[in-house]
């Protein structure tokens, strides 16, 4: 067999319109109805499809709900010159999920409360729609606190790089750092993302932000030049100021004893 070169090989994309990922969700919807039945709950598409923020190039990304019990693999594929994902969770881990603030609600919230209804079985969307209704509603305390532990571990990994005097690992962790500090603003906020695409745009307003929050993400993330020095100084100050704005919420990261 000859063997391929770099230039035969060409990307499996073309621009889809949102109208074609909604035909190509209705598609799927049917297929997986056809293959496993009764076990569907709801079949919805999501993110930026389900909005119409979608792109030429964006996927098509799709939540099959099963009973519980029917353990399925999440699947991706280029179908058609188009990236798509569906995802097979349980009734309950998909109810759980839509009611718990987890660490990274931020990114995960949207599609619980955005979505182009494909498939309602005896109408269990409105389960999903009460589990939402219940996360408005709860305390996020305790996702602030993994959050910014997390945020702190990045930290670590930032002064680590900076010690070993690596700079490609040094910005690697760096840009991290801002990820993860982005997650704590959103949930400082209450805010989730629209779409991946927006991340940026919508963290940056946020009404309550830290002290140079924009000027310090931009640094951290790499999104202007700066040495390795300025790089660790802005990591250290983005670290602080938004520990002040968590510890104002009254959430602590310390404990006074192992916690098992």
């Amino acid at each position: 067999m000859k063997k391929a070169s770099s230039s035969e090989i060409k990307p499996p994309l073309r621009k889809v319109s949102n109208d074609r990922r909604v035909e190509v969700g209705r598609n799927i919807t049917s297929r997986v109805l056809e293959r496993y039945k009764d076990t569907v709950l709801a079949v919805f598409i999501s993110g930026s499809t389900a909005k119409k923020l979608d792109r030429p190039y964006s996927d098509l990304e799709m939540i099959c709900v099963v009973k519980d019990g029917l353990e399925m693999p999440n699947k991706y594929c280029i179908y058609d010159a188009l990236l798509v994902e569906v995802d097979y969770p349980q009734e309950s881990a998909s109810l759980k999920a839509a009611r718990g603030p987890g660490w990274d609600w931020p990114i995960q919230a949207d599609q619980y409360r955005n979505h182009v209804v494909v498939f309602d079985r005896d109408g269990w969307m409105r389960k999903l729609a009460e589990a939402v209704a219940e996360n408005d509603r709860t305390d996020f305390t305790e996702a602030i606190r993994f959050a910014a532990i997390a945020m702190t571990e990045s930290l670590g990994a930032v002064r680590n790089a900076d010690f070993k005097q690596d700079p490609l690992d040094l910005r690697t962790r760096a840009f991290y750092m801002a990820w993860d500090t982005a997650r704590v603003v959103f949930l400082l906020n209450r805010k989730y993302v629209l779409t991946t695409s927006w991340f940026w745009k919508q963290l940056f307003e946020c009404p309550q932000q830290p002290k140079d929050f924009r000027r310090l993400i931009e640094v951290v993330a790499g999104f202007v030049e700066s040495g390795s020095r300025q790089l660790v100084e802005a990591v250290e100050k983005l670290w602080q100021e938004t520990m002040v704005m968590v510890r104002d919420r009254g959430v602590t990261i310390e404990s006074a004893e192992i916690i098992v």
